[in-house]
């Protein structure tokens, strides 16, 4: 890996936060266990986007029911660059262990109305 590939460079790239976070979100607001599990297989490019693809179909379910952000497309094109860039295995371990991490403050109000309103 080249300085300019660092692990820090992945671990904080925008991209992996954002679906990290979804991940989350998924894992703990919908026991979305299955998206981890599709992860944790995936060892090749193929199987990294199949596994992304199921989970963004689950996670547009919950999305839809419990009001939460999705990941923009931006996030999305760029996620598959980093799997270019780095391989399917440093992207898929940045994504777990984002999702596994103690949840950020902003999240937990993400679906509170604009104003603080608890």
């Amino acid at each position: 890996m080249s300085p300019s590939n660092s692990l820090h460079e992945l671990y904080t790239h925008p991209a992996v936060q954002e679906f990290g976070a979804a991940l989350r979100r998924s894992l703990r607001r919908g026991d979305n266990f299955a998206s981890i599990t599709d992860l944790e297989f995936a060892e090749t490019r193929e199987a990294f986007a199949e596994a992304i693809k199921r989970f963004l179909r689950r996670y547009e379910t919950l999305a839809r029911k419990m009001e939460l952000r999705r990941p923009p497309q931006e996030a999305l094109e760029q996620l598959t660059g980093l799997v270019d860039t780095y391989g399917v295995k440093l992207v898929r371990a940045a994504l777990i262990s984002h999702a596994l991490v103690e949840e950020e403050i902003q999240e937990t109000s993400e679906t509170q109305p604009i104003g603080g309103a608890s």
